[in-house]
């Protein structure tokens, strides 16, 4: 790894608000410290500052620009879509993963690597803004590599949050306690929404560069206000998953978040427009044949005569088979999902799962979503729930779904939207039938609707606001599997696979683990990851949000209770 001595900095300045603890990043990299890099340690020009700055957004949820789509299937897709019960896999890739829920180290390092490649494009940024007189554009990389620190924390649990942000990659690292990291990425949101805040009231000559800028390389935000927005926008997500382990201090931070104004549109990367490709998914699944919908999600969508569903997936692509060899399923006969933790078999003409339903061909051109506005809503409307703040629960929901249908260019008062709005419950007679194996049938668990009543109680507007988050945040599996964790919805159907050997009996997955194939990573695992995750390196321990409700709103540890027969 290169080593670089440099004299000047970007510090972003400390102002803990709030909170009494957590560290503005970079703040400890002061004169001639020594750091490890990557390729470049600090931005030296205009033109490197804002190339790296286009790099870190196309990194942030791997848009495939290059490598193809291999980079997002092991940050996302190969397992993480699985556990959150959008989609799952088709094929054992060569013996590695004889199911989806199976844990095979090099695909499970996507995440981190993913990262890594964040912070190797935001962090020189940082570091030269200042220098450059480009300190907004230090700020919104400062937001992307919050962004993804994020990220990384809520997949694997702690990590070395000071090495990381020093460039230092490789052992000895320390990790880091959850809650301290959450503690500074609050303290280094607030401060880039700071700077963001101010930017009217620089001189003109400044703006217009800035402004310039953003014109040939922001692809996500627009402007300098909606980067403001957006980092207010990932403060209220943070603050949400901390519903259950510390309420207190998610309702004063929710509020600070929602009064410092939300996104008010979706922060997408559109491949289509910027380089004429389809999104990743479209790569993974139909090019490859190696992911399909997932059985969860067939269930929830038909329970709810979902309108949009064939528009995201296709129906059977071929004829498929049962054990016997016989037909039960005609090719284009129907939307049909495979379901999780099933023994998977190599990518050949035996295998009936790649027949089963795949993303369309119009999903192929839909955005890379980042964080959708709908997403801003569902949160805005469980704050209300939960404290009574950032409005009503009825107009926020409304506005969540409404957004939601607005992807798939559904109005309000289309029939398809009033009749979606307007069920008071789901069609508990749709079940799962597996035309490949019966013994994989299951009866739909989701009997909510979608109508909030007044006289549905907490849980049950709790379990109605999720559901329909989870439908709108398609595919961000990522977010959808947080929230199945914090809270137990929607009910998708438990896995009895055993995953690394901690689960089985239908548990969840709770955390990817740690890579301990290298010895002085995982000598750092034992010296301090252990410790500051406060459970074994298993799929089965529990990360530091991931504690029951205290309000007894939640169900997230149904899966737990009835593996243990209770």
């Amino acid at each position: 790894m290169k080593k670089t001595i440099y004299s000047s900095v970007f510090a972003l300045a400390a102002a803990v608000t709030l909170v009494g603890c957590g560290d503005p990043l970079l703040d400890d990299l002061n004169s001639n410290i020594e750091v490890g890099s990557g390729d470049l340690s600090i931005a030296e020009t205009y033109e490197q500052a804002a190339g790296m700055f286009l790099t870190a957004q196309q990194k942030m949820h791997d848009i495939g620009a290059q490598n193809g789509a291999h980079i997002y299937q092991v940050q996302f897709n190969i397992h993480i879509d699985n556990y959150s019960g959008y989609l799952a896999g088709t094929q054992n890739f060569s013996g590695n993963l004889p199911s989806t829920y199976r844990y095979f180290a090099q695909y499970c390092d996507g995440p981190k690597a993913s990262f890594f490649l964040v912070a190797q494009a935001a962090l020189p940024v940082m570091r030269s803004a200042n220098q450059l007189n480009l300190k907004e554009l230090g700020a919104m990389c400062n937001i992307m590599y919050c962004f993804s620190a994020l990220e990384l924390s809520d997949v694997y649990g702690p990590f070395p949050w000071t090495d990381y942000k020093n460039d230092v990659q490789e052992p000895p690292v320390t990790y880091e306690p959850m809650d301290q990291i959450y503690d500074s990425l609050f303290v280094n949101l607030k401060d880039a929404g700071e700077i963001l805040k101010n930017f009217n009231n620089t001189p003109k000559a400044h703006q217009d560069t800035i402004n310039d800028i953003l014109a040939q390389y922001d692809k996500i935000c627009g402007s300098v206000d909606t980067w403001r927005q957006f980092s207010n926008s990932i403060r209220l997500r943070m603050a949400m998953r901390m519903s259950n382990v510390n309420p207190d201090r998610a309702k004063t931070e929710a509020e600070a978040a929602i009064n410092d104004g939300l996104i008010e549109k979706s922060i997408e990367y559109n491949t289509m427009v910027n380089h004429g490709t389809n999104h990743p998914l479209a790569f993974i699944s139909i090019l490859w044949d190696d992911t399909r919908m997932n059985a969860s999600l067939e269930n929830i969508m038909k329970r709810l005569k979902v309108p949009f569903m064939d528009k995201l997936f296709d129906k059977n692509s071929g004829d498929i088979r049962n054990e016997d060899g016989e037909v039960t399923m005609t090719a284009n006969s129907a939307i049909v999902g495979v379901p999780a933790g099933v023994q998977l078999t190599p990518r050949d003409d035996n295998n009936q799962y790649t027949k089963y339903s795949g993303v369309s061909s119009a999903f192929a051109n839909f955005p890379l979503a980042i964080f959708k506005l709908s997403e801003r809503y569902f949160l805005q409307a469980e704050a209300a729930l939960r404290w009574g703040i950032g409005g009503s629960i009825n107009t926020n929901y409304l506005r969540g779904i409404a957004a939601m249908f607005d992807e798939y260019s559904i109005a309000q008062t289309d029939p398809e939207f009033i009749a979606y709005w307007n069920q008071e419950s789901a069609d508990t007679t749709i079940d799962y039938v597996d035309p490949h194996n019966e013994r994989n049938n299951k009866k739909g668990l989701l009997t909510v609707g979608v109508k909030i009543n007044n006289s549905d109680d907490n849980k049950t507007k709790l379990e109605k606001i999720i559901t329909q988050k989870w439908l709108a945040q398609f595919p961000m599996g990522l977010e959808a599997w947080n929230d199945l964790r914090r809270t137990g919805y929607p009910r998708i159907f438990p896995v009895k696979d055993i995953g690394d050997g901690s689960l089985g009996k239908g548990r969840m997955v709770r955390r990817i683990p740690w890579n301990m194939t290298d010895a002085a990573a995982a000598q750092d695992v034992n010296t301090s990851g252990i410790e500051a995750l406060g459970g074994s390196n298993l799929m089965r321990t529990t990360l530091w949000w991931d504690v029951v409700d205290p309000a007894g709103l939640g169900d997230n540890r149904r899966w737990e209770t009835e593996a243990a027969g209770q």
